[in-house]
């Protein structure tokens, strides 16, 4: 159904979970009452209707089998990460690092490198290097907080990385809207140009060093309280090593990249596509091979473990379990959001919010008018990808329209990094959700700490793209925002209270 049908109903779907999950603090709860509040809307307020639409939704939540995958990889890389805490290898390699990491300032720093060596999945990115440094970082004063600001922020490092799994769909997105827009590029082509215009996705990136150097930032003032954390409960065994924490998080990068060019390099030769290395990692299945590389880093931890007899077969066991337990939410609110955007597409929320605002504009405001609509819908949806396919065929013609063709590699940078922007300031998308557990913080509190930072680089990031639209220069568009940002945060940003492990 037309979102303009709807029109501001279309948005009821969204603004409910957002007021529920600020208010409750419960973000699965949010979600399915977002879901019903659309399904009535959808159903007129016909009772009947109401609930054959809101099991539907909730039925197809459920059995989104690519969404299940995704949930499967979370649990299995749960239960991994915490049969590696009960090991004690986390303290093991928090005492090895403590010499060198004993200050917040290289605790934070080494973070943001890491979560930038792990460029080539968002998702395996925010839940290994934030369980990999949770203990480092709290040893050193560093907020739970603050940690999951820098890897939530820093895994959108795949998105402008051609080895990566976000590459390949970015790609055909923009291929796609190509087509409509009567422009003929490859998805290679289309990529490469866009790379310079991800004004948000370098700002970001450039701010959480900052911040990870100076230990000051826009966020929230954090509660010590929130901190009494579980460091207390975690096993320091004198028999664990590093090489039990390395080895399966080696095993689980090195094995998932290795798949993904072989498999995607064999999937094109059978199809007789062409060979590059974005079609390569686009053709591989990412989720599959991550679920199997993960399968493949458990084998190598328990065969480690009981080798080395660092811990019993039976306590491995009841850790792997609940660290399955500890994701339970984590796979909920990614099953629920599936269906917050379905019903979010069946009243064609993104069709209204563009078409809301995309007549009132000047041909050089187009590219932020793209770069917000496109945050604004995955606040709506709760997904980036989602809002890259509505917004992106839609950028094109609107570049089009306005005889500005050569601002079509600029609306599809805006369109891709507006997306993610959009997870950096609501609690259910999947990586807020992510990070949040591997940080052992909620998903709205991690929200919530770090909203005025993202909100911050957003309307500097708008400023970048309101310069490029009326023909200024790459360079001036990237360096005045960051320039700006540097002097507000230097002159407002303030420190975190430190965390304390009691």
């Amino acid at each position: 159904m037309e979102g303009m049908e709807y029109e501001f109903l279309s948005l009821i779907p969204a603004l409910i979970t957002i007021v529920v999950a600020l208010s409750t603090h419960r973000v699965s709860l949010a979600l399915f009452l977002g879901i019903v509040g659309g399904a009535l809307v959808l159903s007129r307020y016909h009772l009947p209707a109401f609930f054959e639409n809101s099991f539907d939704f909730l039925l197809a939540a459920f059995t989104d089998w690519e969404r299940l995958k995704i949930v499967l990889f979370v649990v299995l890389i749960g239960g991994m990460l915490e049969i590696i805490a009960g090991s004690g290898a986390y303290s093991h390699f928090a005492d090895r690092l403590a010499g060198r990491l004993n200050t917040p300032r290289k605790s934070r720093v080494t973070t943001w490198g890491l979560s930038m060596c792990l460029f080539f999945d968002d998702y395996a990115n925010v839940l290994i290097s934030g369980a990999s440094m949770r203990k480092i970082n709290m040893r050193n004063g560093v907020t739970p907080a603050m940690l999951a600001y820098m890897v939530d922020v820093v895994a959108i490092m795949a998105s402008i990385m051609i080895v990566s799994t976000w590459a390949s769909f970015e790609g055909s997105v923009m291929a796609q809207a190509g087509k409509g827009a009567g422009i003929d590029k490859s998805i290679t082509t289309f990529f490469l140009e866009s790379l310079p215009y991800h004004f948000y996705t370098f700002l970001a990136i450039i701010m959480a060093f900052v911040v990870a150097y100076t230990g000051r930032w826009f966020g929230y003032r954090a509660d010590n309280a929130t901190y009494q954390l579980q460091e207390k409960k975690e096993i320091n065994n004198h028999r664990s090593r590093l090489h039990h924490l390395l080895a399966p998080i080696i095993t689980l990068v090195g094995f998932a990249v290795v798949a993904l060019l072989v498999t995607g390099t064999w999937i094109l030769r059978q199809k007789g596509e062409p060979v590059t290395l974005i079609r390569i990692i686009g053709a591989a299945p990412s989720v599959d091979i991550l679920i199997i590389s993960t399968i493949l880093a458990l084998a190598v931890t328990f065969f480690l473990l009981s080798r080395d007899r660092v811990i019993p077969a039976a306590r491995m066991a009841r850790h792997f379990v609940k660290g399955l337990h500890e994701m339970t939410g984590v796979s909920l609110v990614i099953i629920l959001a599936g269906g917050l955007s379905a019903v979010s597409m069946e009243l064609g929320t993104g069709t209204y919010i563009t078409g809301a605002v995309s007549s009132f504009i000047q041909p050089g405001m187009i590219p932020v008018l793209i770069f917000a609509v496109s945050m604004l819908i995955t606040v709506a949806t709760g997904f980036s990808w989602s809002s890259m396919a509505i917004v992106m065929p839609i950028a094109f013609q609107m570049a089009v329209a306005g005889n500005m063709q050569d601002m079509i590699p600029v609306v599809s940078a805006a369109v891709i990094s507006g997306a993610f922007s959009g997870e950096h300031v609501i609690p259910f998308s999947e990586k807020a959700v992510m990070s949040a557990a591997a940080c052992k913080i909620t998903p709205v509190y991690h929200i919530k700490t770090q909203i005025f930072q993202s909100i911050a680089v957003f309307l500097a990031a708008c400023i970048g793209y309101l310069i490029i639209g009326y023909q200024g220069s790459t360079a001036l568009a990237i360096l005045l925002p960051l320039a700006m940002l540097l002097i507000l945060h230097f002159a407002f940003a303030r420190k975190n209270h430190r965390a304390t492990i009691q």
